[in-house]
């Protein structure tokens, strides 16, 4: 990102939407969050320029609202489904989509064959073929660590950046709650309560 450019965070209450909005921050960019409305008071105050309530409002004109039309050049995005193809929409010229998750595929807390089939009817499959990503002048990029583990100098690189950006005191990671090993179970209830504004901890 570069300073004036505007980043939707989706699930800004979380470490990634946290540690994502103070890096924002830094660089200069504004940013946009999703997240519960009860959240918006502390999210506020942790660097969020403006705030939108997923489950009242329709993320995509509010930022279009909120951006007079222009859309976002970011978009962070964990969700999947529909929320794909908003944040498509949204995106600026030359705007950059990325894609690290797909909570929406499991909506309860067990899984859900149903949920699955949700998810993958609602993405946007069709949208992001090449022609279309040309014509549109846009990106769509994926991102899963899982299958970065033959990129140890690339990770240990990136791992160096942020300890730096820490040492600033530009990114604060925030602690929601610590569980022991023994609470794994209420950890994970505690998450999918969408209790948490920030990470949650297992401790021994």
């Amino acid at each position: 990102m570069k300073r004036g450019e505007t980043v939707l965070v989706h699930s800004a209450g979380g470490g990634v939407g946290i540690a994502a909005t103070q890096i924002a921050r830094h660089i200069g960019a504004r940013v946009i969050g999703t997240a519960s409305a009860s959240k918006h008071a502390e999210l506020r105050a942790l660097g969020v320029d403006h705030l939108i309530d997923y489950r009242r409002e329709d993320f995509e004109m509010r930022a279009r609202e909120i951006t007079n039309g222009r859309g976002v050049e970011l978009i962070l995005d964990a969700i999947g489904g529909d929320s794909l193809r908003k944040g498509y929409r949204l995106l600026a010229p030359t705007g950059r989509l990325g894609m690290f998750g797909i909570s929406s595929a499991v909506a309860q807390k067990e899984r859900r064959l149903l949920d699955m089939l949700a998810m993958l009817a609602r993405t946007p499959w069709l949208q992001f073929n090449p022609m279309s990503l040309m014509s549109a002048n846009k990106g769509v990029f994926g991102v899963n660590l899982g299958h970065l583990w033959g990129e140890i100098d690339r990770i240990r690189g990136w791992g160096e950046q942020l300890l730096d950006l820490w040492a600033q005191g530009a990114i604060k990671p925030k602690i929601a709650r610590s569980f022991t090993f023994d609470e794994a179970a209420d950890a994970h209830h505690f998450i999918q309560d969408r209790k948490n504004i920030g990470k949650v901890l297992l401790v021994p």
